[in-house]
């Protein structure tokens, strides 16, 4: 009779030899099959990257003359209703246009902060709305107070301010109101927009990308995940309150040194 000793240390340092080998092997040859499966994908990625920015180069010239004309024939004919429409779904097709610019560009450039009337800006955005507004029969009732200035990006600001109250007149019931209000807190800077509309049912799956309650309403569903971006990213605090069927409020509070 033949005996031989074994020794489980040994067979257990061989066994989890190959063991790793086996899972080695698999963790490689898994990288490369999707290596190989994602490749396609990645140049789809590029191509409609390509695609959506020379559409949005080839979308900035007819939309810019068509603000121009507008403008021209405002000034020659004077006020016209027809032309209101007109400049109001350009103003509109803007909104749009800005924030697929933004999407496109976000990751790419560096967005610098400066030093911002924020008074001034958000009375230039009402004013810039106020037409958009006005075809709804909607009145924007601003609480603004004077000469209160931030250090931060103008392209973020008004990607925050137009998407906001953009929503804010999409889904207001005709007739209706909008309040805006801005002031300056200790060590802070809050903002609210407030509508009285349909509001949001779900005030969290609100910010996520192509998420829409209504699909009558029109739009992508991206503006308010800019928003959601810009927000988090920003350290500024926001906080939704809506009551469906009755008022919605977005509010943004900017922390400030002073």
């Amino acid at each position: 009779m033949v005996s031989k000793v074994y020794f489980p240390t040994k067979i257990y340092l061989f066994a989890t030899t190959i063991f790793s080998m086996i899972v080695i092997f698999l963790y490689l040859f898994s990288r490369y099959i999707l290596k190989k499966f994602s490749k396609p994908f990645q140049e789809l990625n590029r191509s409609l990257d390509r695609f959506l920015r020379d559409s949005m180069h080839e979308i900035n010239t007819p939309l810019s003359i068509i603000n121009i004309n507008i403008d021209l024939a405002n000034k020659k004919i004077g006020n016209n209703r027809y032309l209101k429409r007109i400049k109001a779904a350009s103003k509109t097709l803007s909104t749009i246009y800005d924030d697929m610019d933004y999407l496109i560009k976000h990751e790419k450039m560096k967005f610098t902060n400066n030093q911002i009337n924020f008074s001034n800006f958000l009375q230039e955005r009402v004013d810039y709305f106020s037409e958009i507004a006005f075809q709804k029969g909607i009145t924007i009732d601003s609480h603004i107070e004077d000469n209160i200035y931030i250090y931060f990006n103008t392209t973020k600001l008004q990607r925050i301010i137009d998407n906001t109250l953009s929503n804010a007149i999409k889904y207001s019931f005709d007739e209706s109101r909008i309040i805006i209000k801005l002031k300056k807190k200790p060590a802070s800077i809050l903002l609210s927009i407030e509508d009285f509309g349909i509001g949001i049912k779900d005030t969290k799956k609100i910010l996520n990308r192509y998420y829409r309650e209504d699909n009558n309403k029109g739009g992508f569903g991206i503006g308010l995940d800019i928003v959601k971006q810009i927000v988090d990213e920003s350290d500024i605090s926001m906080q939704i309150d809506s009551i469906p069927n009755r008022r919605t409020e977005f509010s943004y509070r900017f922390k400030t040194n002073n």
